[in-house]
């Protein structure tokens, strides 16, 4: 039988912090999540760095009109655009140059089919390609993924304290998810 941990002879023994007990038999695991959650970032730049998947001549299934604005004093509209191969949102002041019927041609990226592009040579603009409203994850939030990379880096380091691994698996998880949701909504 082990005696507990003692501070001096004839000393009360030491007790340990459940907390930092806890926090040791999670570690682990959370440094496995994030080792995937790296791995995901990875997947990300793969899927930004590689050079974006061209459709040529696809037909425009559907345009909807959607409403992009909760204030009633000041509504704004875009278009939800589906071709066979892509859907992806336009802004008001482009949803002239996509029409119904219409032969486009989109550019999106090869892993998780964010639209990057569109061209379209019977708008009155011409066929330059321009950005659409969507794929905002390579855009203005492109901070999101940057941010989980350097939290998965930090819950896979070596040698860190197992708070770390477990704070650094928490956020990682809740970054995780707005980069989800803006794949999902891009």
């Amino acid at each position: 039988m082990t005696q507990p941990p003692t501070s001096a002879p004839g000393k009360r023994p030491l007790r340990r912090d459940p907390v930092q007990e806890m926090m040791a038999q999670y570690a682990p695991g959370a440094r496995r999540l994030n080792a995937v959650l790296l791995a995901f970032c990875l997947l990300l730049g793969l899927d930004w760095a590689l050079p974006p998947r061209e459709y040529a001549n696809e037909p425009v299934l559907s345009r909807q009109i959607v409403l992009t604005s909760s204030s009633a004093s000041d509504p704004r509209m875009a278009y939800d655009i589906a071709t066979p191969h892509a859907r992806f949102r336009l802004a008001s002041e482009q949803g002239a140059r996509v029409r119904d019927g219409q032969r486009i041609t989109v550019w999106s990226s090869p892993v998780f089919g964010v639209v990057r592009r569109v061209s379209s040579p019977a708008s009155p603009e011409g066929a330059v390609p321009f950005r659409p409203a969507s794929g905002i994850i390579y855009g203005p939030f492109a901070v999101a993924p940057v941010l989980l990379l350097a939290v998965a880096l930090a819950g896979v380091w070596p040698r860190r304290r197992p708070e770390t691994y477990v704070n650094t698996a928490v956020a990682g998880v809740l970054l995780v998810l707005i980069v989800g949701a803006l794949l999902v909504w891009s």
